[in-house]
């Protein structure tokens, strides 16, 4: 009783419990100078709608030993606590520091969740290699930039070497990584440079890159074992500029289309080992273009080609046919009414296989033939050496002419690389030699299909020449006064063969 009143003790009144708040994603990175930073928690309701939370700070501690707190204030509508940052860029801070919320709950001090901050610091970008050439124009884009600052990004800008800006957007991956995705629908190939700004920095810091033209597609690279030279097929492969495969580079060696496809040709250096080239092995073959890209692209090793040596050869002249004034020298060059006799020895396979042939054709293979056992221009002299006759008159008709070559054809259809083996001539026909008793003066060469001449000379060094004009009809030719009775010709047929003329010469009436 208090003063005549009956008074009722009132139950005492519990002191609310601390807040449980923890951080939305404990792993989260946040940049310590963002404007307007936000620290994402949740827990008791009570923090973002009462006052029992007041005085809060994000207390910062590096690995310096230095510490230092920024206010922090609960604010629903965003979700967190926003912390005042002003004073961050007056402050020495480690690029990676931690920060915990502290504050008073009512008249309790509480400690809250732990962030993990970085602090914004020029530093260098790598980017991913993936993307250092996988930017090509005419498309929208996405490289991959990596750097310890990249939760400090606050944009990312992209200029080409003119100076024009190129849209762009971006967002941070990781604590470590920003995706930027680039627009180059309109732009050009050549040099870009990309500028990362980060919050409170007034420099950004720059990254150079390059953009391409869509990039040829390589399908396939195929070599035979023990060959130094190998196919690769696909498109645009203009564009390459070299292979490298086991070690060994290869570099083009020539450029055809075939159907919707290209083939290039490649070749090993003639000191490269390809005995490590085994049949039947699959490896991958780095395919290096001109622009600085590489590519990679499956490399087959296919069962070796047939290969022939080349024994002997012998030119055996038409005996019906009136002796000629020329006298050829050497077994390299094949008057074309004469027959060529050549011996081959296989070297792959081991042995001679009866359904193997030989092609013999024209350096620009406008001509050609296919030798065999079949039609009798192959007689096989044992198992590794064959007899091959060759008529090319009959064979190549009497337009035929310069370098022939022959190759092996395997029962599969493979072939064997191109060798030479004589050169066809057409040879005029020289009647006469009318000269006149003063050698200063200048004799009369006579006969048919003089057209067939280069040049004619009185001496073998051809200092005393003269030519034949192109198109050249007539049956008679003038030709400086041979010292004694030797001339000697070119043929139009083969100009690096200096050819004797044994004709008499005759006086002049």
């Amino acid at each position: 009783m208090i003063g005549g009143v009956r008074v009722i003790g009132l139950p005492p009144v519990a002191a609310p419990q601390l807040p449980p708040l923890r951080a939305v994603d404990p792993k989260a990175v946040s940049c310590l100078q963002r404007s307007s930073l936000v620290l994402p928690a949740e827990g008791a309701p009570l923090v973002f709608s009462t006052n029992l939370a007041h005085d809060l700070v994000l207390h910062v501690s590096s690995k310096s030993g230095t510490s230092m707190d920024f206010p922090a204030k609960a604010d629903a509508a965003r979700g967190g606590f926003v912390v005042d940052t002003d004073a961050v860029k007056s402050k020495g801070i480690d690029p990676e520091v931690s920060g915990t919320l502290r504050g008073q709950w009512g008249f309790e001090s509480f400690e809250g969740p732990t962030f993990h901050l970085r602090t914004s610091h020029s530093a260098p970008w790598t980017i991913a290699a993936a993307d250092q050439t996988s930017l090509v124009v005419g498309r929208d884009d996405v490289l991959h930039l990596h750097s310890d600052a990249a939760a400090c990004v606050e944009d990312v800008s992209v200029e080409d070497e003119h100076g024009k800006k190129l849209k762009t957007t971006q967002k941070m991956v990781s604590a470590d990584e920003v995706q930027v995705e680039i627009s180059l629908k309109d732009a050009a190939p050549g040099p870009l440079t990309i500028r990362v700004k980060q919050f409170g920095l007034a420099k950004p810091d720059e990254v150079a890159l390059h953009t391409y033209s869509e990039a040829g597609r390589v399908d396939s690279f195929t070599i035979d074992a023990g060959d130094r030279q190998g196919l690769l097929k696909g498109s645009r492969l203009d564009e390459v500029e070299g292979l490298e495969v086991g070690g060994i580079h290869f570099s083009p060696a020539g450029l055809k289309r075939a159907g919707n496809e290209d083939e290039l040709q490649l070749s090993a250096p003639g000191t490269a080992d390809v005995s490590g080239f085994h049949s039947g092995e699959k490896q991958t073959a780095h395919v290096s273009l001109k622009d600085g890209r590489a590519l990679d692209v499956a490399a087959t090793v296919q069962p070796p080609r047939p290969k022939l040596t080349l024994l002997n050869k012998n030119i055996q002249p038409d005996a019906t046919a009136t002796s000629s004034a020329i006298r050829l020298e050497g077994q390299d060059e094949l008057p074309q009414n004469a027959k060529l006799a050549f011996s081959l020895k296989t070297q792959v396979p081991e042995t001679f296989s009866r359904d193997e042939k030989v092609e013999v054709a024209a350096e620009d293979e406008s001509v050609h033939v296919l030798l065999s056992l079949a039609d009798g221009t192959l007689t096989l002299q044992d198992s590794q050496t064959v007899l091959a006759t060759l008529d090319p008159l009959k064979s190549f008709g009497p337009s035929a002419f310069g370098p022939l070559r022959f190759r092996p054809v395997g029962a599969n259809g493979d072939k064997g690389d191109w060798q030479p083996l004589v050169t066809l001539v057409r040879l005029p026909a020289l009647t006469e030699l009318r000269c006149p008793d003063a050698s200063d003066q200048q004799c009369t060469l006579q006969g048919t299909g003089l057209y067939l001449l280069d040049s004619v000379s009185t001496d073998a060094q051809f200092q005393q020449s003269v030519p034949v004009p192109d198109g050249f009809a007539g049956s008679t030719l003038t030709v400086p006064h041979p010292t004694g009775t030797e001339l000697y010709v070119k043929l139009r047929d083969d100009r690096t063969a200096i050819n004797k003329v044994i004709l008499p010469v005759v006086p002049e009436k």
